[in-house]
């Protein structure tokens, strides 16, 4: 396998991560009402989406290389 694509899947995998620390940090932050933990939360959301379509299109474009 290409190194390159090694890499993408090291980033989508280290995507996971942020995927399940997001969301428990806005329900620990609805809980004890403080915005800060929920806007992190949302921020941290954002980061593994923008994670995973970096990663899904560098596999992309790197199978479909001429």
């Amino acid at each position: 396998m290409n190194k390159k694509i090694t890499n993408y899947i090291k980033l989508l995998v280290l995507s996971l991560i942020p995927i399940f620390v997001g969301p428990l940090l806005i329900h620990f932050g609805s809980l004890k009402e403080t915005y800060m933990l929920s806007v992190l939360g949302v921020i941290v959301c954002l980061c593994s989406i923008v994670m995973i379509f970096i990663s899904l299109f560098g596999i992309i474009t790197e199978l479909f290389k001429k």
